[in-house]
């Protein structure tokens, strides 16, 4: 089957032989959307379905998905507990509360603590946001408020926290920031201790009490999926409490069950003065939250950290139906049990495929990474392509040549099972 790319200043389409409606779709949309929209993905799918871990295309081809979206639909697709859940806290409430109070948002708001407290008794109060990367935001005007003479933004390097504002200005390894330091991440070569230690000793001695915060992801996603040992983020937090600057933690695609643990703060053993969630919060519905520390929240007054798309009844309707479902399904257990399987469904595929250079990852979240750009585009090529109508979904490949796996945390062993074998029968055609 053979699959090409055109551009032009006007237009990218990708086109699939043997796929009428999904090629008209693409073509359609080239012309009237622009490229930057969304990042590259080599097969970009045009679905019409989705039930539990699969999708279906608009010609048919059947999926299992291994994006989750992007790490947001942790319940998987239409899932019935959820459904049902979601039209129940929705109820009759308004689409839009702004300034106002439901009693939906009140609920959200102390369930989603709870839901922290137990492991972090930090989780004191909230703030919501509509994404992520305004989440981020407003942790960080949080911070900065609380210690209005600290100018410097510390933090991890490689991280993805956004690309907009701060949340943009503290990702990444450089800066236009001129008030922001970057520190290292355990990477390819982990390093001991007491290099990060030296790191950040240097860094306090240069900046005494000037830094306001220092920010990080549990595990750098975007980046490659690299997953620090324990002792780093331990070292984080000690650190962060000897010279009294807020930790904030980056759980906007590690949060709800996907490391493991409900929270990654409890995989890492930490205990965060501001956790930023986002993605799997709220299964699909546009949603993310700060919470922390109570004299940190309350740093921002009236107007400060509002916006017109916070905590919108349908958003925390979600919220509470996720909680629901993770609570009643034992959704965190269900990763936990499911997870060694995944691991080594993935390192078999890494034996047989010389091109599969490392499996890095926890819980359900995996980066594979490949011996090059050309070898990962491929992969997520011949995935989609599959057997007799059958494949898998990656997404476009992170850092150039790394594909995620992150299913629906609901996923099986037959189904992961079956996932590996239609990859290894589709990934033995690249070379040949």
């Amino acid at each position: 089957m053979n699959t090409t790319t055109t551009h032009s200043k006007q237009a990218a389409a990708i086109v699939h032989d043997r796929e009428d409606r999904g090629n008209k779709l693409r073509q359609r949309l080239a012309a009237v959307e622009g490229r930057g929209q969304r990042t590259r993905t080599p097969s970009l799918a045009v679905v019409s379905d989705g039930e539990g871990v699969e999708l279906v295309t608009v010609d048919g081809r059947r999926l299992v998905d291994f994006a989750s979206g992007v790490l947001v639909t942790n319940l998987g697709h239409r899932h019935p507990l959820f459904e049902e859940r979601y039209r129940h806290h929705l109820g009759r409430c308004p689409l839009s509360a702004y300034n106002m109070v439901t009693p939906i948002e009140v609920e959200a708001s102390e369930r989603l603590l709870a839901s922290m407290a137990a492991s972090n008794p930090k989780a004191e109060k909230i703030l919501w946001a509509a994404s992520g990367s305004e989440g981020i935001q407003k942790a960080i005007w949080a911070a900065m408020a609380f210690q209005p003479d600290r100018p410097i933004l510390a933090a991890t390097r490689h991280g993805f926290h956004g690309k907009k504002g701060l949340a943009g200005d503290v990702t990444g390894e450089a800066s236009p920031n001129p008030n922001v330091r970057f520190v290292s991440f355990p990477m390819r070569d982990v390093g001991d201790l007491e290099t990060y230690e030296r790191e950040l000793t240097a860094l306090s001695l240069q900046f005494s009490d000037h830094i306001a915060l220092l920010i990080t992801e549990p595990y750098l996603g975007a980046a490659g999926s690299f997953h620090p040992p324990h002792w780093y983020h331990e070292l984080l937090e000690r650190w962060c409490t000897e010279h009294h600057i807020p930790l904030i933690f980056d759980e906007v695609q590690s949060c709800h069950g996907r490391t493991g643990s409900m929270y990654a703060f409890e995989t890492y053993g930490v205990n965060p003065d501001l956790v930023v969630v986002g993605k799997g919060v709220a299964n699909g519905i546009p949603a993310a939250a700060v919470a922390g520390r109570a004299d940190l929240i309350d740093m921002l007054d009236y107007g400060a950290a509002s916006d017109t798309f916070s905590a919108t009844p349908m958003a925390c309707a979600a919220v509470c139906a996720t909680l629901d479902v993770f609570e009643s399904e034992g959704i965190v257990a269900q990763c936990q049990a499911i997870a060694p399987v995944m691991r080594r469904a993935l390192e078999e595929l890494a034996a047989a495929f010389p091109f599969i250079t490392a499996v890095r990852g926890e819980g359900l979240v995996y980066g594979l990474e490949m011996q090059d750009v050309a070898t990962a585009e491929a992969c997520v090529l011949e995935a989609y392509r599959g057997v007799n109508g059958r494949g898998v979904h990656f997404l476009g490949p992170l850092a150039e040549r790394v594909l995620r796996v992150s299913p629906p945390l609901i996923i099986d062993e037959a189904t992961i099972h079956e996932a590996c074998e239609l990859l290894h029968t589709a990934w033995s055609r690249i070379g040949s």
